[in-house]
């Protein structure tokens, strides 16, 4: 490697510690460094070697198909508060690895939601493939309940020394968010299917918001008619998701729905509620299943739940993953049960100036139509995209048609103040370079 070479190897060095093999590379730097003439080249060599040395320590997640790293900056894209989130593809996976990460770039771009974690740059070259997002600070949701060594290893990493556990009304909390974001995949046209939630799937930033995360198995979803409502599944031959969170429409018929990804966040919530690991976690659970109002008796100690929060938030596990398939709580219905738990534990979150209620899909513009049952959720733009798969109210379940415009407010909805996002995500712009990084 000459001089020139070496030079451009080390301008890459932000870069390449996120993909290469440890021993591999420090061999071929070693000697790069022995062959190098002049001071300059040998001292680009070396800071490369640094670089590579700071990898493990900035390591903050691994799941089938890639790591996750932390960096505080990137040459490509604009600086943000929280730092960045790099996710690779681990070497050896291939295709498929490359395959899931340029879904998730297809997922993210059509999908743009306060809960949904942004994307804000990618790189497709192949033997570099990585997705950039803010780093979540507050670590993941698996982490925060179950704190395990290795949990509280990875939180130590993201600034957390010693780490509270999340009160019932934090858990909730997030759970609303992502609840919300994964209702939002599924009032887009197509239907787009998460496949994989779970509580190591949803993150947590430093102010205990939530973020649906992991959107590498996600699906556009084939719709059929069904009565009056629209059913959106599709079929696989291979089995996706977390042991636990798996439904069996899933394991059984190799089909994945609303109800599957459904079924998969009332797990999540009886995780929440009890801070067990989910393998095994409906059958250990079956008597507080059965009779929801004592369901206080296995909730987590540590979360401080009344018996009023686990018993209601029981009800939402029995709707979304205990009942037959053609008894299952919608996803839509579930929302507005959460988000009353929300309010009444405490959690309400207060707009900066003028107190707009927003629209609850889009959380952007404000809620501008009634429905014939009184209930004001949506803006114009959202409005008729949730009535054309469900005529039914979500909040009632009541007839919605006709509806009414309301004007700019509903300030006399007796709903809780929503939140704007809480960080300002760079605009998209392309950015240059042989890597084929870009900003989105």
């Amino acid at each position: 490697m000459n001089r020139s070479e070496l030079r451009e190897f080390a301008l890459r060095a932000s870069f390449a510690g996120f993909w290469k093999n440890d021993q591999g590379d420090r061999a071929a730097i070693n000697a790069n460094t022995e062959a190098a003439d002049g001071s300059e080249a040998l001292r680009a060599a070396r800071r490369l070697r640094d670089e590579l040395a700071e990898r493990k320590a900035r390591k903050v997640g691994e799941g089938g198909f890639g790591r996750v790293y932390r960096c505080d900056a990137l040459p490509s894209l604009p600086r943000v508060a929280c730092g960045f989130a790099v996710k690779t593809a681990l070497v050896g996976v291939g295709a498929q690895g490359l395959a899931e990460l340029q879904s998730e770039v297809r997922t993210l771009s059509a999908a743009c939601h306060r809960s949904l974690l942004p994307l804000l740059g990618v790189c497709l070259a192949p033997a570099r493939a990585c997705l950039v997002y803010p780093l979540c600070r507050g670590g993941s949701l698996e982490d925060r309940l179950y704190r395990a060594p290795a949990a509280l290893q990875r939180l130590r990493m993201l600034g957390f020394e010693t780490p509270p556990p999340l009160s019932s009304a934090a858990r909730l909390r997030v759970l609303r968010d992502a609840a919300r974001a994964l209702h939002y995949l599924h009032t887009l046209s197509p239907m787009i299917l998460h496949r994989d939630v779970s509580a190591g799937n949803i993150l947590l930033d430093e102010r205990g918001n939530g973020y649906l995360a992991d959107v590498g198995l996600a699906r556009a979803a084939e719709a059929t008619a069904s009565g009056s409502q629209q059913v959106s599944h599709l079929s696989t031959q291979r089995i996706f998701g977390k042991p636990g969170y798996m439904d069996s429409i899933i394991t059984h018929d190799g089909q994945a729905s609303q109800l599957t990804d459904g079924f998969a966040l009332g797990i999540t919530l009886l995780v929440a509620l009890t801070g067990r690991g989910a393998l095994g976690l409906l059958n250990a659970c079956d008597d507080a299943l059965e009779e929801p109002d004592t369901a206080e008796s296995i909730a987590a100690a540590d979360a401080g739940w009344s018996a009023a929060q686990a018993a209601e938030l029981m009800r939402l596990v029995v709707g979304l993953a205990y009942e037959r398939k053609r008894k299952r709580m919608p996803l839509a219905e579930a929302l507005p049960r959460l988000e009353a738990l929300v309010e009444a534990a405490g959690e309400v979150e207060e707009t900066a100036g003028a107190e707009e209620r927003l629209c609850d899909l889009c959380y952007d513009a404000p809620r501008s139509v009634r429905f014939a049952c009184g209930h004001a959720l949506y803006c114009e733009t959202c409005a008729p995209r949730v009535l054309e798969r469900d005529s039914n109210c979500p909040a009632c379940r009541q007839p919605a048609l006709p509806i009414a415009a309301t004007g700019r407010l509903v300030a006399e909805q007796a709903t809780f103040v929503h939140q704007p996002p809480s960080r300002t995500v760079p605009q998209a712009q392309p950015v240059g370079g042989t890597e084929a990084w870009y900003a989105v």
